[in-house]
């Protein structure tokens, strides 16, 4: 790849982070863009817990490591990245396909802080970054994972036993309420249940999602696009 052709490339690739509010909303963006979608047939961001583990915040499309509890104490493809603070390139076995995949490690102060995963099919274009081109994307990938609150989902000190799809209609509304700064109590006399009812379904709510607190779980709802588009969080 010339010079010209990466710099532009590189300037696509932060403009796709600058315009995504959730980590979700950017793997989509990533997987159907016009240029780094060619081949893509999944994306993942990941952001790295201060138990050294990989925690999902959004994904699309075929996922490389599934259900796995991943840790940076593992030989996988985003420990790699992280180890050397650059890009890792190897292949990922999906559903008894092996597909191509690339890790780029994102980092804040240069402290790597998460990591993007693209699979694409074996040959297709994969965008890997050099030099100066590279620390723009792991920089502004880093400020994308700080500006959904990554830092609440890094201090997680347990791999989370349940995952958002886990979560129930009545969860998700009460997370919602949650979102919106009501008590429980609040939530209770609004959804004609017992408070004990609310606090139980919290408990629930925070394990699905990996989380110990309120504040916590909405912001990680809001990283993983749960939240009406464009809520403003009371919390």
């Amino acid at each position: 790849m010339d010079l010209k052709t990466e710099l532009e490339q590189t300037v696509r690739m932060i403009g796709l982070l600058a315009a995504s509010d959730t980590g979700n909303e950017l793997c989509r963006r990533l997987a159907t863009d016009e240029v780094f979608g060619a081949g893509t047939v999944g994306t993942q961001i990941y952001a790295l817990t201060n138990a050294g583990r990989w925690q999902s915040l959004g994904s699309y499309g075929k996922n490389g490591f599934g259900n796995q509890n991943l840790s940076q104490f593992d030989e996988n493809l985003l420990t790699l990245a992280a180890r050397s603070k650059g890009v890792e390139v190897g292949t990922l076995e999906v559903d008894g396909v092996e597909l191509d995949a690339v890790a780029v490690a994102l980092l804040r102060d240069s402290v790597p802080v998460g990591a993007l995963l693209r699979l694409s099919t074996p040959g297709a274009y994969a965008f890997v970054p050099t030099n100066g081109s590279l620390r723009a994307v792991q920089d502004s990938g880093g400020l994308f994972l700080e500006s959904i609150g990554y830092q609440s989902v890094a201090r997680s000190a347990e791999p989370k036993e349940a995952s958002p799809e886990d979560l129930t209609e009545r969860q998700h509304a009460i997370l919602i309420e949650m979102a919106h700064g009501k008590t429980n109590l609040v939530i209770a006399n609004e959804m004609i249940l017992s408070e004990s009812t609310i606090k139980q379904e919290s408990v629930k709510i925070f394990r699905a999602l990996g989380v110990g607190t309120r504040q916590q779980a909405v912001l990680k709802a809001r990283t993983l696009g749960l939240l009406p588009d464009g809520m403003e969080l009371m919390i």
